[in-house]
């Protein structure tokens, strides 16, 4: 009686070792762990080399949306159902080839701290289970950049001229800009010497008028 015992024990301990070697380990992974909305992320189940699988993949349909077709791995071909928004079911065989991973592509809708993505019911050729794994994504509102200012000012009758930031003109009216006007510094200083010379306005002036009156003078003897 005693040996029988031994004998079940030992028989149970071998079928419970086998049945663990049988569950292989499988994994379930995201691109990113945050995400912008309206960007793509990348969901992958990793297992064991199979030619075999059957997997369902669940997920937050108000927070991703499945893009059709995007489910890939090493198999030529994969069955796949995706039907009910929120759930893509996969299942794959072939003779000659293997894969050892399965992966899906989503668009982010809505923004939400963690949106969880679990894959169930996983089964291969190798006796490999997996019951639930999850991993979880955080969907948030994409950032914008503010438009930087152009700090140099711009003729409005001239758009592809620069003004100089040093040179204003005290006669603007609105957008109108009176080009005749007088120019003034940037201590509203009127500018009265030439660029290049260094002249006065005032010195200019005088020179002319005493040319006038030499001018005058000289017609007056010449009619006497």
């Amino acid at each position: 009686m005693k040996n029988k015992v031994i004998g079940i024990l030992i028989a149970l301990v071998v079928i419970i070792g086998v049945m663990a070697s049988q569950v292989m380990a499988a994994s379930i992974s995201a691109s990113a762990q945050e995400v912008n909305k309206g960007e793509e992320i990348k969901v992958t189940v990793s297992f064991e080399e199979t030619p075999y699988v059957d997997l369902e993949l669940t997920y937050d349909a108000n927070s991703f949306e499945y893009v059709k077709g995007s489910a890939t791995s090493d198999l030529p071909s994969l069955t796949v159902n995706d039907t009910v928004a929120g759930s893509v079911k996969i299942s794959a065989a072939d003779a000659t080839k293997t894969t050892a991973y399965i992966t899906y592509t989503f668009v982010a809708k809505e923004n939400t701290d963690a949106a969880d993505f679990v894959a169930s019911g996983l089964n291969t050729i190798n006796g490999e289970g997996l019951d639930v794994d999850t991993v979880s994504v955080k969907v948030v509102e994409p950032t914008v950049d503010p438009e930087p200012e152009d700090p140099t000012p711009v003729d409005p009758e001239n758009p592809d001229v620069d003004v100089p930031s040093d040179v204003t003109d005290n006669t603007q009216v609105g957008d109108k800009v009176d080009a005749n006007a007088p120019k003034v510094d940037e201590d509203g200083n009127v500018i009265t010497k030439l660029p290049q010379t260094g002249i006065t306005v005032f010195q200019i002036a005088g020179v002319v008028a005493i040319v006038v009156i030499a001018g005058a003078l000289a017609v007056r003897k010449l009619r006497k």
